[in-house]
């Protein structure tokens, strides 16, 4: 049990990381792309990480249906974020998107909060009786795992591409 609170304290730290190399990445790429062309990778990446946030969530869902006592309560406002999440990083908003670094800062904001509710979500669990159903825990794991991919898949497509 522990060792999946310290699994989910490890996917935290490589998010953190890979969020700041998105950020270094935004900030170099817009010295060779346009703010267009910028904005849409981000925007790209974006819309698949939505597609996976949507998967995890019914995962989620599932689990509360066949537990509802149990994880209705502490799972609730983390069901709540993954859908303000989702609505907020599908939205266009036309000021934002003409601003690569005002974009990528509020996906990672969006996406910042949602990664602190998996986190009170996970010690919550941890401290509820019963602790999280397998399904859950994976769930979670999954959600880390697809923000950390979309992260590094953005910073690497905002790197130059090297000359052949």
């Amino acid at each position: 049990e522990n060792s999946w609170l310290n699994t989910l304290k490890a996917f935290q730290a490589q998010a953190t990381t890979a969020f700041e190399n998105v950020h270094q990445s935004v900030l170099k790429s817009l010295g060779f792309q346009s703010d267009e062309q910028v904005v849409e990778t981000i925007k790209e990446n974006t819309n698949k990480y939505v597609e996976q946030l949507k998967t995890v969530q019914a995962t989620i869902q599932e689990e509360i249906k066949k537990n509802s006592n149990v994880f209705e309560p502490i799972v609730q406002s983390l069901n709540q974020r993954i859908t303000e999440t989702t609505q907020k990083l599908s939205e266009q908003n036309p000021e934002l998107t003409s601003k690569a670094k005002e974009y990528q800062e509020s996906v990672q904001t969006n996406i910042q909060s949602l990664l602190s509710e998996v986190q009170k979500t996970g010690e919550q669990l941890k401290e509820s009786s019963r602790g999280a159903t397998e399904q859950l825990q994976t769930a979670l794991k999954q959600l880390y795992e697809n923000t950390v991919d979309t992260l590094q898949k953005t910073a690497t497509e905002l790197k130059p591409a090297k000359p052949e």
